[in-house]
This record gives structure tokens, C-alpha cells and sequence, in this order.
């Protein structure tokens, strides 16, 4: 059985101090820093909230500018792409029309130039008959003498046609 005794009325009245000293300086002090800590936490991650928030807006911002800014480049591309092809087709038609001019000037210049030589032919042609005719009236000739002219006319004709 349990004597009670000065020695355990005296525990018990040192063990009651002792909480009370605990409770004054040791307990209150340590419930006050528990509940600044949990103030600091709960305010951290209310900071921390608020960030994630202020970052997930800041992100749409920036993807929809980046949207904006690939539309834009995409138009600036598109208005290039079609640039180029006129400026292309402008060039492929200035080409085509200088190149029909420069084939009537081509056609026109080989028609002179036929015209041309066809002149200098007959001047030829009539120049070498009256050398014969000439030659023919000259001479009174026979059969053999008269295809002795025409022959060394002709081969004059040739050398000359050689010649060019």
C-alpha cells in the first residue's frame, strides 16, 4: 500500500511548482513560438498561392503574345511569299516582251536582209547577162563558142557565190 508521508506531500508540492514554472516560462513561450511558425507557414503559402497565380497569368501572357507574334511573322511571310511571285511574274513578263521585240527585230532584220541580197542577186544576175550579151554581140559566134561564154559565165556566178 501506499504510505503517505511529509516526503511525498513535498514531491507532490515540488512536481506542481515545477509545472507551474514550466507552464510560466517554458510552455507559454513555446505555444507562442508554435503559433508564429504556424502564422509563417500559413502566410508562405499564401505567398506561395498568389506567386503560382501571379505566374500561370504571367505564362498566358506570354503565350498569347507569342500567338500574336507568330500571326504576325506568319503575315509578314505570307505578304513576301506573294511579293516575290509578282515581282517574279512582273520580271518573267518583261522578259517574254523583250524577247517577242527582239524576235519581230530578228525577222524584220533576216526579211531586209533577204531583200537585200535578192537585189545585190539580180544586180548580179543582170550584170552577167549583159557581159554576155555584150560579149555575144562582139563576136560573131557559133554553137560551141556560145556554151564556151555561158559556161565561164556560170563559173564566174559560182566563184563569186564561193567567195562569200
Amino acid at each position: 500500500m501506499i504510505s503517505i508521508n511529509g516526503t511525498l506531500l513535498f514531491q507532490f508540492l515540488n512536481f506542481f511548482v515545477l509545472v507551474a514554472i514550466l507552464a510560466k516560462f517554458a510552455y507559454k513561450p513555446m505555444l507562442k513560438v508554435l503559433e508564429e511558425r504556424r502564422n509563417k507557414i500559413s502566410s508562405d503559402l499564401n505567398d506561395a498561392e498568389q506567386s503560382r497565380l501571379a505566374a500561370e497569368k504571367l505564362k498566358a501572357d506570354y503565350e498569347q503574345q507569342l500567338q500574336t507574334a507568330q500571326e504576325k511573322a506568319q503575315a509578314i511571310i505570307d505578304k513576301a511569299v506573294k511579293q516575290a511571285e509578282a515581282e517574279g511574274q512582273a520580271q518573267l513578263d518583261a522578259i517574254r516582251t523583250q524577247i517577242a521585240r527582239e524576235k519581230e527585230l530578228a525577222h524584220a532584220e533576216i526579211v531586209s536582209e533577204r531583200e537585200a541580197a535578192l537585189r545585190e542577186m539580180r544586180q548580179e544576175v543582170v550584170s552577167l547577162s549583159m557581159a554576155v550579151a555584150e560579149k555575144l554581140l562582139e563576136k560573131n559566134m557559133d554553137t560551141d563558142m556560145n556554151s564556151k561564154l555561158i559556161k565561164e559565165c556560170m563559173d564566174r556566178m559560182d566563184a563569186k557565190r564561193i567567195a562569200r
